[in-house]
């Protein structure tokens, strides 16, 4: 990667962060980069095309470790609900990149989704495919549809504690990210073992396993 290419990097990451994607120009981007606005185009297209280069270099590695820890897994035939969580969670505590991981999500949790799903797609749909068929050999008798939201509630709880690290009315607290995320095992294991609720069932909410009919 060229010094250029690191310049508009830098500073789009931090104007995203201070003004939100949608506030800020490729403009005031060249501008904080001290480069000429062609480029921007020339290294990336698009504003679009440099929110992906942002999101992928901060989170690339950390997904590339998920699924090096899930291959490890795989190998040794290891398939517990605790083991797969340590594979999708552990990355992160190791990360360097994990100081500007809540800034990040912060926004992009924030902009539109029709801007956004494509880039989290390309970023993290396969990875998320791998963890979810993980977990379907480990839990067997849960239907995969139900999985599929038990994941989407353990992404959610992760993400909160990224961007937001204290519990409400608890003050602050020293406790490492590996602390909360052991904390965050312990809660979603009961979650993701827990049997379907008979009114999911009887309610046609759930699809059977590789399947397209509702129960």
């Amino acid at each position: 990667m060229t010094s250029t290419q690191d310049c508009l990097l830098n500073a789009a990451e931090a104007l995203f962060a201070e003004k939100g994607y949608a506030a800020t120009s490729l403009r005031s981007i060249a501008a904080r980069a001290d480069v000429n606005l062609a480029a921007t185009h020339y290294h990336f297209g698009s504003k679009e095309g440099l929110l992906a280069a942002i999101v992928e270099r901060r989170v690339a590695p950390i997904n590339q470790a998920r699924l090096a820890a899930l291959d490890v897994l795989e190998a040794e035939g290891n398939f517990t609900v605790e083991s797969i969580l340590q594979a999708f969670l552990q990355p992160l505590i190791h990360s360097e990149e994990i100081e500007y991981l809540p800034t990040i999500i912060g926004r992009i949790d924030s902009e539109p989704h029709v801007v956004m799903k494509p880039l989290l797609e390309k970023q993290f749909g396969e990875m998320a495919r791998r963890f979810l068929n993980a977990i379907s050999v480990a839990l067997p008798d849960i239907p995969q549809q139900e999985l599929k939201w038990r994941f989407h509630f353990l992404v959610g709880a992760m993400l909160k504690t990224l961007t937001h690290p204290t519990p409400l009315g608890l003050g602050t607290t020293e406790d490492s990210y590996e602390i909360k995320f052991q904390r965050l095992i312990q809660f979603a294991i009961p979650g993701f073992s827990a049997p379907v609720p008979a009114t999911l069932k009887t309610k046609g909410a759930l699809k059977t396993k590789g399947s397209g009919e509702t129960k």
